[in-house]
């Protein structure tokens, strides 16, 4: 027991006093250099083991390719079971073809310069020898029935190349961390390109903040050049012509509106009387029917051709005709109301009320329109704002720019910070020192 107590206790001065990781400040390009000894052994080694087996699978592949040929000038000897005898000749001409196109998956010419294409190589030639040696399982076994001995000569030569992948694919799992080493240089090498980037980037990111800034200056110019513009004795002089166009245009709507009600109370009557005329079931002149024709779908139009209305009050005069004598049918009631309203459109004023007002209104609009493109303010203006649309365009491209900048720093730093990680954690267990890089500053 005293011997216990006492070997604890060594044991508790032994943690006490153990020795703490050092702690090393370095760049990264620093770490191969710091580890690589580790690995040089391992890696001739592994290298050399490498060429020395890949030198038997190139043989053994040239020696099975040679075999399947012979395989294809082999005659078989017919048994007395003519069913076998077919079944067997098919099984060989099929594993002839299924072996060649395996060698050629598995052909090892030019693979294995690298110890990372080695394993590669390794790896998937045997996988697909055991998938696709399996898959051939009855092809194999009809044809061995005739040709036993070829069959086998080269099912031990497969199984010798199988044997040589199990003994690399075993040598390269355990030597997974040279692997992981050379992936460790990969990203060094990748940090190093991306941090030149990032500096790309970053000078980047000011010429670009600077164009905001220049663009940003001369965009407030611009708004306040187009805000005196707009406040300027002559854009005043503008937007009063605007306002008295405005004014004009609303006065003709209001006349397009009046003509509009006043025909309204004769849509009906109207169209009867169009159905009659078109049917041929009454007779009117061509200039009549035209006129008919454009009342209903532009009467404004209509009265430019016919300024008194004179063609049109014929047409209406017509149109009571047909009521009265039955030929447009409407109710007793409705026919009071449309005739009292064609009565009134045929004692309408159009020429005084309308046509002649319009003209009125058309003429100030034409006057106002010369007056309008004399002002050289208004175009002015139109420029100047458009200049000041494209300003804002330019600056929003540039400010989507920046965020895209941004967005791939973020990224590449991150992506850094992944990496400095994986190599961090590798090289403290290869070395047994804690790090600190530099890199980690960014």
């Amino acid at each position: 027991m005293v011997f216990t107590l006492i070997a604890k206790f060594i044991s508790v001065l032994k943690g006490f006093f153990k020795k703490e990781h050092a702690i090393v400040k370095v760049n990264i390009e620093q770490i191969p250099m710091m580890i690589e000894k580790e690995f040089l052994i391992k890696k001739n080694a592994l290298e050399n083991l490498s060429a020395k087996k890949f030198s038997e699978i190139k043989y053994l592949h040239s020696k099975c390719t040679g075999l399947i040929e012979e395989l294809k000038e082999k005659e078989l000897e017919g048994k007395e079971n003519e069913r076998l005898n077919r079944a067997v000749l098919t099984s060989k001409h099929q594993i002839e073809h299924q072996l060649k196109k395996l060698l050629e998956k598995i052909n090892p010419t030019d693979r294995g310069n690298t110890l990372d294409d080695a394993r590669a190589y390794s790896g998937e030639s045997y996988a697909l020898l055991i998938n696709e040696i399996v898959s051939f399982r009855k092809n194999i076994i009809y044809t061995s029935f005739y040709l036993k001995e070829e069959m086998k000569e080269i099912g031990e030569i497969l199984q010798e190349m199988i044997n040589i992948f199990i003994e690399l694919n075993k040598n390269y799992a355990e030597n997974k961390d040279l692997f992981d080493f050379e992936k460790l240089k990969e990203n060094i090498g990748s940090i190093t390109e991306k941090k030149h980037s990032l500096s790309k980037l970053n000078e980047q990111l000011a010429t670009v903040n600077t164009q905001i800034s220049e663009k940003e200056s001369l965009f407030a110019n611009q708004k306040e050049n187009i805000l005196k513009k707009k406040v300027g004795k002559e854009m005043v002089e503008v937007k009063h012509l605007e306002e008295e166009m405005t004014k004009l245009m609303s006065e003709k709507q209001d006349l397009k509106t009046q003509i509009s009600a006043l025909l309204i109370n004769v849509d009906r009557p109207l169209a009867r009387f169009k159905q009659l005329v078109d049917s041929g079931r009454w007779k009117i002149s061509k200039e009549e029917k035209e006129m008919l024709d454009l009342f209903i779908t532009n009467p404004i139009l209509a009265l430019k051709k016919d300024p008194k209305a004179e063609i049109f009050k014929k047409v209406l005069t017509e149109i009571v005709k047909a009521i009265e004598e039955g030929a447009v049918e409407l109710k007793d009631k409705e026919k009071e109301t449309r005739l009292a309203a064609l009565s009134e459109i045929i004692n309408f004023d159009f020429f005084g009320k309308v046509f002649w007002k319009m003209n009125e209104l058309q003429k100030k609009q034409i006057d106002l329109n010369k007056e309008l493109s004399k002002s050289a303010a208004k175009t002015d203006l139109e420029k100047e704002e458009r200049k000041e649309k494209e300003m804002d365009k330019e600056l929003f491209e540039l400010k989507e720019k920046v965020s895209f900048i941004e967005r791939q720093t973020l990224a590449i730093k991150k992506s850094i910070a992944d990496e400095l990680t994986q190599i961090k954690e590798f090289t403290q267990k290869v070395t047994g020192k804690t790090l600190i890089f530099e890199e980690e500053a960014l």
